[in-house]
């Protein structure tokens, strides 16, 4: 018995030699198929490479009745769970982990690269600069009051601000940087405490490591009409920037004189 989860990068390819050898040892393998977008046909290659089929899962097959599952089956086989970026950098899967560990299974954990171990090397910013990061999620879900706070104290100690955009993958819904932007706009103009304005630096990644990413770095103003094509995507608010930092941004994000 055991259960082990498996990060399998931002292309569905970051599977590393020891996530290969485990996935191929598992009895059944499983893949989260709704906290991340994957390239089309990112599954069936992972299938194909791995030798095995792959089950994906649904958000409610590993909660509640569905997470019961997983583990009954953890008792008795070896279970594989593949994870788009790395299984915990969100904490989506702590539940089920934690439940496992209760259970008495053994429980390995392989990681990947995952949207926050790659920052730095895509756009070039320090990675010892960023502070709390944050989701800016959809309106009809609540306030924003975290994402903008975030911004705001990071800004104050001069650091960077990763923002994360929601996703519902299982209803086709992915929040685009455009979005996201207004949705700032609209908390400035509500709380008017000169957190956002027209003028900032912003930095806008879209399909991070995908063939055709886009990084574009620019005043919120320009950004906020920049078409970036389709999702997933995530929003930099940058904070004080070394020279070292502009230079990177002015090479790796397409960015005008700043």
């Amino acid at each position: 018995m055991c259960l082990t989860f498996i990060g399998i990068g931002l292309t569905g390819m970051g599977l590393t030699i020891e996530g290969l050898k485990e996935a191929q040892n598992a009895d059944f393998i499983f893949m989260d198929s709704y906290t991340s977008i994957l390239p089309n046909g990112a599954l069936n290659t992972l299938s194909s490479l791995i030798g095995k089929n792959i089950q994906p899962l649904k958000r409610a097959d590993l909660e509640g009745r569905g997470l019961v599952k997983i583990i009954e089956l953890a008792k008795r086989s070896k279970v594989a769970l593949l994870v788009a970026g790395d299984p915990f950098i969100a904490t989506t899967h702590i539940s089920l982990k934690i439940e496992a560990a209760k259970a008495g299974i053994p429980v390995k954990y392989i990681p990947s690269a995952s949207i926050q171990t790659v920052i730095s090397g895509l756009t070039g910013l320090s990675n010892y600069k960023f502070g709390k990061s944050a989701t800016i999620v959809f309106p009809d879900k609540g306030p924003n009051n975290a994402a903008y706070e975030a911004v705001r104290d990071n800004k104050s100690r001069g650091l960077h601000t990763l923002l994360y955009l929601d996703l519902e993958v299982e209803i086709s819904r992915a929040m685009t940087i455009n979005e996201g932007i207004k949705i700032l706009l609209e908390l400035e103009s509500k709380r008017g405490e000169g957190v956002i304005n027209s003028n900032m630096l912003v930095i806008g990644i879209a399909r991070a490591c995908w063939k055709d990413s886009i990084i574009k770095a620019s005043k919120l103003s320009k950004i906020l009409h920049y078409d970036f094509g389709p999702p997933p995507h995530v929003l930099i608010i940058p904070g004080s920037l070394h020279f070292i930092e502009l230079e990177a941004l002015r090479l790796f994000a397409d960015m005008e004189d700043y």
